[in-house]
């Protein structure tokens, strides 16, 4: 996996449940963060990407818990493109979720698209972009079709 589609995340108070370990909501504003981290290390920040005419929209999520995080805990997230259609409008992220020791603790998985936001629908992005998510697609990456 690159450098540059790995980040780090040190647990705080505020990201814990009732039961002491990590909340479920907190595992995809992190998976968010790291694709948003990945996307403006690439040179494709959010000024950027108004500027393109273009935004990212989750269309659904899935989380595999394997095992808990605790407060103080640092997680390491991994990112890589497990999915894109033909012309790159739809895409799939998978993050992964470990210890500094290497311990897998989730996997969350993100399909994905890019809109126009002019017309509101899901379009393909800029060649420059596409080109940034392609170098981010994993050996096994699959093509997603509309029904995907």
């Amino acid at each position: 996996m690159s450098e540059e589609l790995t980040r780090s995340f040190e647990v705080r108070w505020d990201d814990i449940d009732l039961n002491g370990h990590l909340r479920n909501t907190r595992y995809l504003e992190y998976a968010a963060t790291a694709r948003l981290g990945f996307l403006i290390g690439s040179g494709w920040g959010p000024g950027e990407l108004a500027k393109a005419g273009v935004a990212a929209v989750s269309l659904g999520e899935e989380v595999r818990y394997l095992r808990e995080v605790f407060p103080l805990e640092r997680v390491v997230v991994g990112s890589r493109v497990v999915g894109l259609s033909e012309e790159g409008a739809r895409w799939r992220f998978e993050h992964r979720f470990a210890r500094e020791s290497g311990e897998e603790v989730a996997v969350v998985r993100t399909l994905g698209a890019w809109i126009d936001l002019r017309a509101r629908r899901i379009a393909p992005p800029p060649s420059g972009l596409l080109a940034v998510v392609s170098s981010a697609r994993a050996d096994d990456c699959e093509v997603i079709t509309s029904t995907s």
